[in-house]
């Protein structure tokens, strides 16, 4: 019987070709053997299911489907889970990673899981939880933030796998399998009258219109066009695709994505019912017509994360943190986490980390015997660089940030000069910005504010301070508030063995370093104010 790619198989009755049995008994196997990995996983970590360990570090925010369905399959079945991101940036950014986190928690305990890049969606745009509608881009920039993103998350995988060695877990003897993919590859050969027929017909205008997103954006917001409206079917025919080619049962999402996962389980059901060929059907569908519980689709969504100060999770001052380092260095990332504030660590750790919940307690008992230090801080930031960037470069930038912490003159000077030093903490600028200039001018010179008037606001919220020329006894910089200092102080009063040094808020620190104008000329550079300060001469 040949088997057509979506449409109804000519035969009304339901049989099962020589071919299906051969998979058949090849899943019997992957099953035995997936059960016996399971079992000496559980041993080996908790007693708990993989479901129940995702409850525990807060993963789950809604779940698509019965609990008790997906608990037996995730404990008796290598089963198949996706998550997806469009393409609208060259890089993910931090607030993508949890999703992708629980890919990474299911793929070491022995299942399937694709990370999808969404290069034929991206070109619809999602309009989940927004008012306003994406601004078009180039065709040559969507494939460019494309290949981008893909290369970012092959390297992330790679360095998933190191990390979860690191933390005990073995993923091919757990028998999980994983995968990069591209919806473009088959979207872009989806036929659109297909498309209606198939997914068209299953769809009811009254359940749409009365979903949140629609509803809001149409009332609230610059309208809905129809490729937006369309978006969650197309997710669904992702989804569809995924089922059938590779097993995928459980999609997983953000927080606001939970109306989609329920649209595309609709979908997919759908399809199966109505135009799933008749030896799908047989693999699927119960005597009744209906999905079996074992093939039936689920989805769970994880929560929007927002600071304990109500600020949505992995924006800084209204920008993402970007996971690719020529977006956002690893120190900048790296400090990001170490602001974290006492009362989101223990979270965060849960989240972003492998690291266990017992070593959480732990690691939150001696914090608390001295916050000062930081050291679920510096636990979590370190983690989540290893996660990103590997552990080379984790250690690199946890080294510098604690050289940071309590500098002295000395090792701040160790750390300018390092040769391939890729510290933001470091600025050169020409000696004539610093002669005569007020410390509030520096900080816009230096790029540490967007503006000299935003450099005066924050001096005078007392935000900002400055490195004394008196350091004490061992070495270790003293910092007074550049608000309390004399009017009549210029930046060179605090100039130190040609470095100035300061601190915004806790944490932040930004060493610069003055050079002749001439060096600075000759090594290519600029600065915020240096060309109108060269036409004024």
């Amino acid at each position: 019987m040949s088997r057509t790619l979506l449409g109804p198989a000519a035969q009304s009755s339901r049989y099962i070709c020589a071919n299906c049995s051969n998979r058949i008994r090849t899943a019997t196997v992957a099953q035995r053997t997936f059960t016996s990995n399971r079992a000496l996983r559980q041993q080996r970590q908790t007693q708990k299911s993989i479901l129940a360990l995702l409850e525990e570090r807060g993963y789950i925010n809604q779940l698509a489907g019965d609990r008790h369905a997906l608990d037996t399959l995730l404990q008796t079945r290598k089963t198949g889970f996706y998550a997806g991101v469009d393409p609208t940036a060259p890089s993910l950014h931090l607030g993508h990673l949890l999703p992708f986190m629980v890919l990474f928690w299911l793929y070491h305990h022995g299942h399937h899981v694709v990370s999808l890049v969404g290069g034929g969606t991206a070109r619809v745009g999602d309009p989940s939880g927004r008012l306003v509608s994406r601004a078009e881009v180039a065709l040559s920039v969507h494939s460019d933030n494309l290949a981008s993103m893909r290369t970012q998350l092959d390297k992330l995988w790679g360095n998933v796998e190191r990390y979860g060695r690191r933390h005990g877990f073995d993923a091919e003897g757990a028998g999980g399998g994983k995968e990069v993919l591209d919806n473009g590859t088959w979207l872009d050969k989806l036929n659109i009258l297909e498309f209606l027929r198939i997914v068209g017909n299953g769809v009811r205008m009254g359940t749409m219109l009365g979903r949140d997103t629609v509803r809001n954006k149409m009332e609230k917001g610059d309208g809905m066009s129809f490729a937006e409206f369309t978006y969650p079917l197309l997710q669904g025919w992702d989804w569809w695709h995924m089922f059938r080619e590779r097993k995928i049962q459980v999609q997983v999402g953000g927080g606001d994505q939970f109306g989609n996962i329920v649209a595309g389980m609709d979908a997919v059901k759908y399809i199966v019912q109505h135009s799933a060929s008749e030896e799908d059907k047989a693999k699927w569908l119960d005597g009744e017509g209906r999905l079996r519980e074992e093939s039936t689709p689920m989805g769970l969504t994880v929560p929007l994360l927002t600071t304990a100060s109500g600020e949505k999770f992995g924006k800084s001052a209204g920008n993402a943190l970007w996971l690719d380092e020529t977006m956002t260095s690893a120190f900048d990332l790296y400090g990001f986490l170490l602001r974290s504030s006492d009362g989101d660590v223990a979270r965060y750790l849960k989240l972003f980390t492998f690291v266990s919940t017992e070593e959480i307690a732990a690691v939150m008992v001696t914090h608390a015997s001295d916050p000062g230090k930081r050291h679920a801080q510096h636990l979590l930031a370190s983690e989540v660089l290893e996660l990103v960037h590997g552990p080379e470069q984790a250690a690199k930038t946890r080294a510098e940030h604690q050289a940071l912490r309590n500098p002295s003159l000395a090792s701040l000077i160790s750390k300018t000069n390092e040769p391939g030093s890729t510290t933001e903490a470091r600025t050169l600028l020409p000696s004539s910005l610093i002669t005569g200039t007020s410390l509030s001018r520096i900080l816009y010179h230096a790029g540490i504010v967007k503006s000299k008037s935003e450099g005066a606001r924050s001096v005078a919220k007392g935000g900002v301070y400055i490195a004394l020329q008196n350091a004490s006894e061992d070495g270790e910089l003293k910092f007074a508030s550049v608000k309390d200092l004399p009017q009549s102080a210029t930046a060179l009063d605090y100039v130190v063995d040609g470095l100035l040094v300061f601190r915004i808020g806790k944490w932040k620190v930004r060493v610069i370093e003055v050079v002749d104008d001439a060096d600075f000329e000759k090594q290519g550079l600029d600065a915020p104010g240096w060309q109108e300060w060269k036409s004024n001469q």
